[in-house]
């Protein structure tokens, strides 16, 4: 085994919650090494958001949507991490065609790797290439070691290195969001030009498999469309094969056949993930619980998540806080106690959903949708507080129509009030 580094913060991962969090700790001062198995990859996923939940990151476009170019502003002078905007959403079911009119967004992988980089670079970050093996008690805190013998000492160790952790320990997540989509070029008919269909739940003609599944389609501008047929979340998800298929025979049913798309997307995302435990590595982004049961999302709630994770550390420093204090103390702010309240209440959301088919898959979402836009807007957000999650899924469960109101309690309306106990 070679020497040991020595850092303040050793961060474990290679994609945006790992570099959010590098670059936030060594930003509020603190001596920061970043571990990562390919420093400089791709980042090749599409992530979808609701631009107002990067209110308040720095990396974000501060230009209003009518100064940008239209619909797009990829890493150009205002360093907008933003590919493309829509000012409205499209939520189709049953009950018709619901437009919301929260911005929404997809992210300029690119522009936002080079931006928290950057901001690494500049705050002097060390980059290490390698692989975690593991981690264990060590010098001042913890020795985090590479599957190449390489030893790096810390008194804080992040895993950032998504799900499953590579150190963190977390329960299996109970459900899985899966999809498969292309990009592809002149598609019309499937979604109206400059538009965002977030959920078109209506079935898929000669389907016979039940599990509920919608369609997600974005005008991605210069004549580029994605679409993917996506399961929400489920125990035992179609396979890619089988989504394949069924997205071939919605569009068929538009009068769209896709011969020779430009790329394919496949996507598999943990669902229902808990808050874990305190223990002695703090777990940020996907590997600390971050993705959102109700959409799968994670990276905004990372990177507004970092700073208070950096600020948490850092105090810890100033304190000479013993190390376990210190780790504590990033748990907290990563988990504040009533998110971890709130978060309970997501997952018997989720909990709910599953038990759905595609028709009551619909009308939940639209009575959801239903609902005051900062209700259902912080909800998917993650930034209501316990109490008003709560609230939420009481009125929703009262505006509901007596089928629903049975997949959402279970078949026993009385597991919901229990759930929604303070």
């Amino acid at each position: 085994m070679s020497a040991a580094r020595r850092a303040d913060v050793a961060v474990v991962g290679d994609g945006p919650a790992a570099w959010a969090a590098a670059a936030a700790c060594a930003q509020a001062g603190r001596h920061v090494t970043l571990l990562a198995p390919d420093p400089e990859a791709a980042w090749s996923a599409t992530y979808g958001v609701w631009l107002d939940e990067l209110e308040g990151v720095e990396l974000a476009d501060p230009r209003p949507a009518d100064a940008a170019a239209p619909n797009r502003s990829a890493g150009g002078p205002s360093g907008s991490i933003v590919a493309r905007r829509w000012e409205v959403a499209q939520v189709v079911t049953a009950g018709g065609t619901r437009h919301l009119a929260r911005p929404y967004g997809v992210l300029d992988n690119a522009a936002l790797a080079d931006r928290l980089r950057g901001r690494a670079a500049a705050h002097g970050v060390t980059v290490v290439r390698g692989e975690a093996a593991g981690c264990a008690p060590g010098p001042g805190g913890a020795t985090v070691v590479t599957r190449t013998g390489v030893a790096i000492d810390a008194t804080v160790v992040v895993d950032a290195t998504g799900a499953p952790p590579a150190l963190v320990r977390a329960p299996r997540p109970p459900a899985w969001q899966v999809a498969h989509g292309v990009v592809a070029r002149g598609v019309t008919g499937v979604v109206e030009p400059g538009s965002c269909l977030l959920m078109d739940w209506t079935p898929v003609p000669g389907e016979p498999d039940p599990q509920p599944s919608f369609l997600y389609a974005l005008d991605l501008g210069d004549g580029r469309t994605l679409l993917e047929e996506t399961v929400l979340a489920a125990v035992r998800p179609l396979s890619s094969a089988v989504l394949a298929r069924r997205l071939a025979r919605r569009l068929s049913e538009r009068g769209v056949t896709v011969v020779d798309p430009e790329r394919v997307e496949t996507v598999r995302i943990p669902m229902g993930l808990v808050a874990p435990r305190p223990q002695g590595v703090v777990g940020f982004g996907a590997a600390g619980g971050l993705v959102h049961p109700a959409t799968g999302y994670s990276v905004a709630a990372s990177l507004r998540a970092a700073p208070r994770l950096a600020a948490a550390l850092a105090g810890a420093g100033h304190r000479r806080a013993v190390p376990t204090a210190a780790v504590a103390a990033g748990w907290d702010a990563v988990w504040p106690a009533d998110r971890r309240r709130a978060r309970e209440l997501e997952n018997f959301g989720l909990r709910a959903v599953l038990r759905m088919d595609q028709a009551t898959s619909g009308a939940f979402f639209d009575a959801f949708f239903a609902l005051p836009t900062p209700l259902w807007s912080g909800y998917l957000s993650g930034t209501l507080p316990a109490r008003e999650v709560a609230g939420l899924m009481a009125r929703l469960f009262r505006a509901a129509p007596w089928s629903l109101r049975r997949r959402l309690a279970g078949g026993d309306p009385r597991s919901l009030w229990r759930a929604l106990r303070p």
